[in-house]
C-alpha cells in the first residue's frame, strides 16, 4: 500500500515542481507543456535525486504561475514573462 504524504511534503514537492518549471522558462522563450516536461525530468535525472513530474504536475503548476502573472497562454504554447 502507497505511503500517504502529509501537506508539508505536498506543499514541499509542489516548490521544487515550481521552481524547477520557472528556471526552465527562465532560458526558453517558447514552449509547450511537454518540452517543459521533458525539460525538468532531464534536470532532475542527472542533477538531483528529485521523482520526475508527470504532466498533470507540469499543468498545474503552469495554472498557479499563469494566475500569478509569470507565464501568459498563447494558444497552446506558453511564454515566459519577465
Amino acid at each position: 500500500m502507497a505511503k500517504r504524504r502529509t501537506k508539508k511534503e505536498i506543499e514541499k514537492i509542489d516548490r521544487d515542481i515550481y521552481c524547477d518549471v520557472s528556471d526552465t522558462l527562465s532560458y526558453l522563450s517558447y514552449t509547450q507543456e511537454g518540452d517543459i516536461k521533458e525539460k525538468v525530468n532531464d534536470y532532475r535525472t542527472n542533477y538531483t535525486e528529485l521523482d520526475k513530474v508527470t504532466i498533470s504536475q507540469i499543468r498545474k503548476t503552469l495554472k498557479t504561475m499563469m494566475s500569478e502573472g509569470l507565464v501568459t497562454k498563447r494558444k497552446e504554447n506558453y511564454k515566459y514573462v519577465n
